[in-house]
């Protein structure tokens, strides 16, 4: 139903559309895919015998999603729905009066004066929302942050504004919204504090609408985390809270029972996501007589601080597992990027969710938000007080636990894998090579396969532990944290890896307990250097890939491509064969 943080596969029925008018080049199915409904459906709403013969100009009805087939559309006058929380726009007290928005148009308020906006409006309603939907279909998240930010900020700012701006900056992860890129657009930041009672009436009781996540298609649990739906929170009145809902465009009530809120169009149930807007008026008014006052809780649009907390030295992505993945939701909670539950749903599992939270942190912190975890996204967090790879020992340099090939490989094995290395060499390098792997988990054969043919490539044989260009090419390469005169030189690779860049140094060192940053040749001695080679390795996850046998995407993770690729792979196919 809803658009939200997370891009999950969510129910895909839609709010109430009462009619739409058939344009040029428009198909029952092409309208069915649009409002997220059947050809059927649509067909017999309307009497339509023959689903080719429809007419430009042609007005027809939009099933309603959240009722069953062959049902009505529910009354506009809410009092006579039958549900007995579907309350009139004054039910929470005296309506503010209509607003404006910058077209002209008029819409009605909550009785707190937040505009109450549907998400099928045929303005906005067709709208693409995302990577593949619309507003209509998906767009309630989107919907209920326009009507709390207008609230908070005093601009009246409608969701087919807010989805241009959000498709013009990056405010999508699919068609999940990023809630602190969307808050942008009011000068606002965005949070998800923990669920709780007080952490909604510090902010309703001072005129700031909340958004919540409630669970509406009985016995679905709400999908993967929860949420089918989102609707923005106004205000209260004892135990009884009133939302904006963006399926109706109508003012709902929701009474508190055991610690949810439960009520409105078929009988919602809050999940325990809430999303908070700092920023802007802190009392931008008051609610209804009858409320607690008080004022808002000091926040930040980073959420909670992440001083003291540690991080993982290494980079990650979606895909990703471990300890360090689990340090990083750690912080995205401390942060309000993501809440405890959907951490619980997964933890060191970076998925979705995980990808989403770091997304909106990035968006938050000045940081290209990729949701991948790199040097600009570490350097952020250290700005925040938190100490990346602080107490984390190893880090991402030890592996997984589970048994696998003891001892790592023989001298002769080597040799066979690669051809040129000299005895002397062989013998000098293999102590430090079998312990680096033991240490990073790198000890099955397809593992071992894929890092040592890796490492062969790069080095051409172990033959050079560092590279024979002079490193001026990445002199003010500021991807790689080469950020200081003589950085790309200073920094140029080493290692059977090659590493490079003053960022991955400082990573690699911070991981390793080694001060490479200032010691940046020591990343071609043995004893470091394949070290390193097994940080590098588990900083991008590549024996979840060896496991695989996803050759070509060991690959591209440590080469940015596929340079080199046909070398690479013999070498690889005759480490199997030697191995196996």
């Amino acid at each position: 139903m809803g658009s939200t943080l997370f891009p999950y596969p969510y129910p895909t029925e839609h709010p109430t559309v009462s009619t739409i008018s058939v344009r040029s080049g428009d198909t029952l199915s092409k309208l069915a895919a649009r409002y997220n409904t059947t050809v059927d459906k649509l067909a017999k709403a309307n009497n339509i015998k023959d689903p080719d013969l429809i007419k430009v100009g042609q007005k027809l009805t939009v099933p309603d999603g959240f009722d069953s087939p062959g049902t009505k559309t529910p009354s506009s006058n809410p009092s006579k729905s039958g549900d007995k929380f579907d309350q009139p726009a004054a039910a929470g007290g005296r309506a503010a009066g209509p607003v404006k928005d910058d077209d002209g148009r008029s819409f009605p308020t909550s009785a707190d004066g937040t505009p109450m906006y549907r998400q099928g409006d045929t303005q906005w309603g067709g709208r693409r929302l995302g990577t593949g939907s619309s507003i209509s279909a998906a767009g309630c998240a989107m919907t209920s942050t326009a009507m709390a930010m207008s609230k908070i900020s005093g601009k009246v700012i409608n969701p087919g504004e807010l989805d241009a701006y959000l498709d013009k900056n990056g405010g999508y992860s699919g068609n999940g919204l990023i809630w602190g890129q969307a808050a942008k657009m009011a000068g606002l930041g965005a949070t998800k504090p923990g669920w709780s009672t007080s952490n909604i009436n510090k902010q309703i009781d001072a005129g700031r609408p909340v958004v919540i996540g409630v669970d509406y298609k009985a016995g679905s649990n709400g999908g993967a985390n929860g949420t089918d739906h989102w609707v923005t929170v106004t205000h209260r009145k004892g135990d009884t809270y009133y939302a904006n809902d963006p399926a109706t465009g109508k003012e709902i009530a929701l009474k508190l029972q055991n610690g949810k809120l439960v009520g409105g169009p078929k009988n919602y149930k809050s999940t325990g996501e809430l999303v908070t807007f700092t920023g802007g008026n802190p009392r931008p008014g008051t609610a209804p007589a009858g409320s607690s006052g008080g004022p808002v809780a000091g926040q930040n649009s980073s959420g909670g601080s992440v001083k003291g907390l540690s991080l993982p030295a290494g980079d990650l992505e979606k895909g990703a597992r471990g300890k360090d993945v689990e340090l990083l939701q750690k912080a995205l909670v401390k942060a309000g990027n993501l809440t405890q539950a959907e951490m619980n749903t997964g933890p060191g599992i970076f998925g979705p969710k995980t990808e989403a939270a770091l997304k909106e942190f990035q968006a938050a912190h000045g940081v290209p938000n990729t949701g991948y975890y790199g040097p600009k996204t570490r350097a952020a967090f250290e700005k925040l007080g938190a100490k990346v790879g602080g107490s984390t020992g190893p880090g991402p340099v030890t592996g997984p636990s589970e048994p696998g090939t003891k001892g790592g490989v023989s001298l002769a094995q080597l040799r066979k894998i690669m051809p040129n290395l000299s005895q002397a060499k062989a013998e000098q390098y293999l102590p430090h090579l079998n312990k680096a792997m033991a240490e990073a988990g790198i000890n099955t054969p397809k593992r071992q396969a894929a890092f040592l043919a890796q490492l062969a490539h790069e080095s051409g044989e172990f033959r050079y532990m560092e590279e024979i260009a002079s490193g001026a090419a990445y002199e003010g390469r500021k991807d790689l944290g080469n950020t200081e005169p003589g950085d790309g030189k200073r920094f140029k690779g080493r290692g059977p890896i090659q590493l490079t860049g003053r960022a991955n140094y400082r990573a690699a060192g911070k991981a390793l307990g080694i001060d490479l940053e200032n010691n940046p040749t020591r990343a071609a001695d043995p004893d470091v250097g394949f070290r390193t080679a097994a940080w590098f390795w588990n900083s991008r996850n590549l024996n979840t890939y060896a496991d695989a046998g996803n050759f070509r995407e060991v690959t591209r993770r440590i080469n940015g491509g596929y340079n080199g690729l046909a070398s690479r792979e013999a070498y690889y196919n005759r480490a199997l064969d030697v191995l196996t």
